[in-house]
């Protein structure tokens, strides 16, 4: 049965151009729709989501259009301590990456957001946030030299941001590769791809995914 799934929402900015909405409202659907499949694994009985939010290229996007999504990210992020999607399912919400990159706000939003749910048991919710595959990898590999522990698969695995394997990736948007996500722990993961962009992404697709992946047999390289 498919435990654990994460999506790589591609398409909010062509969802923008093709609606001829401003980024703001397009981020503000996708935001929306990360809480949705959050909703759906819930109810479909999957234990955890993983949702790609903003990458370390990402950073580099142009300052103004960081500046609207770090507002409006810092915005929801505070506004999950009053979701009763969390509340009451008991959600541990996780934000993965490099944080040391994100604003002061979203980093004060975060660390309110682990106090709070650290101990919630119902299901995770990862979000990474200034987050790159390789960068993840090197994090591991330079907190393992500062502890003088062991450089080995076990060791690093759990050194990441997160142990977690998805069972399957969603990729939305029409673009077939990861593009760095989770590249350790993705080594046995399945991979969907849709085409529609992040924001149209409907509960009938989200079926598609599990039906997909109880189609599918996986042998872990045997």
């Amino acid at each position: 049965m498919l435990s654990s799934i994460a999506f790589i929402p591609d398409g909010n900015r062509r969802f923008a151009r093709k609606n001829a909405l401003s980024l703001s409202a397009a981020y503000l659907q996708g935001f929306g729709k990360a809480q949705d499949v959050w909703r759906w694994s819930l109810e479909s009985g999957v234990k955890e989501t993983t949702v790609w939010a903003l990458s370390t290229e990402n950073l580099q996007r142009n300052p103004l259009e960081l500046r609207v999504f770090m507002g409006l990210l810092e915005h929801k992020l505070r506004s999950l301590l009053k979701e009763p999607l969390v509340s009451e399912h008991s959600v541990q919400v996780n934000i993965l990456g490099r944080l040391s990159l994100l604003s002061n706000g979203v980093r004060k939003a975060i660390d309110s957001i682990h106090e709070v749910t650290a101990d919630n048991t119902g299901h995770i919710a990862n979000i990474c946030i200034g987050y790159g595959g390789r960068a993840e990898i090197v994090d591991a590999i330079n907190s393992l030299l500062q502890r003088g522990a062991p450089i080995t698969e076990q060791t690093i695995s759990t050194a990441l941001y997160t142990a977690s394997e998805p069972d399957i990736i969603v990729r939305t948007g029409g673009t077939q590769r990861l593009s760095g996500f989770m590249p350790w722990q993705s080594t046995y993961s399945e991979l969907y791809f849709c085409d529609k962009l992040w924001p149209e992404f409907s509960r009938g697709d989200f079926d598609d995914v599990l039906k997909s992946y109880d189609s599918r047999e996986r042998r872990y390289g045997k």
